[in-house]
């Protein structure tokens, strides 16, 4: 049996104070100054363990860690488009009160179902999974035993959780990473998996309002 690929999953850091409390998805907002020191200093604590492989997204707050990382460990940032942030298509750079006076209800529907409930012009749940999910197993395939750090963002790694845990996706969206959050799992090359380490987060108070009571709890 092939051993298993360490991968610490890492989300990017705080974005700046103009997009708080906004979806912002896969737009290429900026990180806040103390976002960007500190993915600097996660790099340095990262590259402690020497990782044999960095991923990114391509997106520039996940680089701001990547980037660092990979320069200290003397490596090439292997960047992976399919692990940019789901795409919010009109709800983008909108607030989640801006969405609810333009489409009263559309919050809570997307909390019950994912799916069905996903932005207009966005990215369905089903797209984010077919994209992310050969990622993480072609990962598996090609470096069995390899210690891999891979930057990208809260979605991105809520789905690489629903599938190891056997969560639904409405499950799943009661876990909120936090900034910086590093997700530790162990990934085999026939699709198994384990998560080792995650952290704790709180879901963001205007989600939770939206959604009470979470449904497959």
């Amino acid at each position: 049996m092939s051993a298993a690929t360490r991968v610490r999953l890492v989300r990017h850091g705080e974005v700046a104070a103009a997009h708080h409390g906004k979806f912002y998805g896969g737009a290429d907002v900026p990180l806040s100054e103390e976002g960007a020191r500190l993915s600097v200093e996660l790099a340095e604590r990262l590259a402690l363990d020497r990782p044999d492989l960095v991923l990114s997204s391509p997106l520039a707050r996940a680089r701001a860690v990547a980037d660092p990382l990979a320069a200290r460990c003397e490596l090439s940032v292997r960047v992976e488009p399919d692990l940019r942030e789901l795409d919010r298509g009109s709800w983008t750079h909108l607030s989640t009160a801006e969405v609810e006076a333009r489409s009263p209800g559309a919050v809570a529907a997307y909390c019950a179902d994912p799916e069905a409930g996903a932005a207009p012009g966005g990215e369905p749940e089903s797209a984010l999974c077919a994209r992310v999910w050969p990622v993480f197993d072609t990962l598996a395939a090609e470096f069995p035993g390899a210690s891999v750090v891979a930057v990208a963002h809260g979605h991105v790694i809520r789905s690489v959780l629903r599938r190891l845990k056997g969560w639904s996706a409405p499950r799943s969206l009661e876990l909120f990473v936090p900034y910086h959050a590093v997700v530790e799992l162990l990934l085999r090359p026939d699709g198994s998996g384990e998560v080792v380490h995650l952290p704790a987060g709180e879901l963001p108070e205007a989600l939770a309002r939206a959604n009470p009571s979470p449904p497959d709890r």
